[in-house]
């Protein structure tokens, strides 16, 4: 009796191990073993991200959110299978990505409120564009061949970050009164607000971009990231049309003179920014501080100087809101 009810209890315990192992194998569904490649070529430096979301949609477009870091990982298919994958780095600070829940077509990036305005004159001529900080830098993918693995299989899935945020050299020299300057900030019309994920393309929306400056020798610079210029659809070769529109691109520069005025100058450089949608060289030149405006008994009176006004704001974790 005893030898039949231990037979009967070992039975049961060895379904309950099988069972278990089944239901706690991690791989049971399907996975893909992902490495990643880093596109440079459009910016400057070596990409650096600290961590990967990836987007994995099944056949009914739903996501399931996976992280991995930027040497690769496992990321397991599920029940509902994948139809398709979405993958950008989630370290940005000034980035919000939004539109996940909506399907990998629909999801989309755009930057923080910027931290200051824009000088009257220059908002005049753009009064329905928004002011934004400039983004930090983004990468991303969307992968929709992916191969048929079975249960308890691993397929290797390269992946090729491709940049979606371009630098622009920004100069602007000085013919004379430069060393009159002591500060400098600028801001630039026509920037895309937004950019697609999945494909890089940029909608027709513009905003402003409000940015800080160096005072470099004859001249003052600035190195601005941004999505390009709005209305870019992609191209098999990955460089983008020019998006050519009858959109104005203003250039805009405020500095802090010797003696706490401000003077502002605006620059048309719509002909600079059309040839080069993704990032490029802005140069302006013959800028001028006359000895009136910089002296301290002049009539010259520039507008109040509101250089520490800067708008704290609080920003999302990881710069991200869904």
């Amino acid at each position: 009796m005893e030898s039949k009810f231990f037979y009967i209890l070992m039975t049961m315990v060895c379904f309950l191990l099988a069972g278990c192992r089944e239901e706690l194998c991690y791989n049971h569904f399907g996975a893909a073993d992902i490495s990643f490649e880093w596109s440079a070529d459009d910016h400057p430096g070596a990409p650096s991200p600290e961590g990967i979301t990836v987007l994995v949609y099944d056949e009914s477009g739903r996501p399931t959110e996976v992280f991995l870091s930027p040497s690769g990982g496992s990321v397991n298919f599920g029940e509902g299978g994948v139809h398709s994958m979405l993958l950008y780095n989630n370290d940005t600070e000034s980035v919000i990505i939004s539109g996940e829940s909506h399907g990998p077509l629909e999801v989309c990036a755009t930057s923080t409120p910027g931290r200051r305005g824009v000088p009257a004159e220059f908002k005049e001529l753009h009064p329905d564009e928004p002011v934004l900080s400039p983004p930090d830098m983004l990468y991303a993918a969307y992968i929709t061949s992916i191969p048929d693995v079975g249960n308890h299989e691993t397929a290797g899935i390269p992946i090729d970050m491709k940049p979606l945020v371009f630098a622009y050299e920004v100069r602007y020299e000085f013919e004379y009164g430069f060393n009159r300057v002591t500060d400098a900030r600028g801001a630039i019309s026509g920037m895309s607000r937004w950019v697609y994920l999945y494909n890089g393309a940029t909608p027709t929306e513009a905003v402003t971009l409000v940015y800080d400056c160096k005072l470099d020798k004859g001249g003052i610079t600035a190195t601005v990231l941004s999505f390009g210029t709005p209305g870019r659809a992609p191209e098999p070769s990955g460089q983008g049309g020019t998006g050519r529109t009858s959109r104005r691109h203003t250039l805009n520069l405020e500095v802090e003179l010797t003696n706490g005025k401000t003077k502002e100058f605006n620059f048309d450089v719509t002909d600079q920014l059309v040839p080069q949608p993704k990032g490029g060289t802005i140069v302006v030149s013959n800028l001028r501080i006359e000895d009136n405006e910089s002296g301290s008994n002049s009539g010259f009176d520039p507008d109040i100087n509101d250089w520490d006004n800067d708008v704290e704001i609080d920003l999302p974790v990881g710069g991200q809101q869904k």
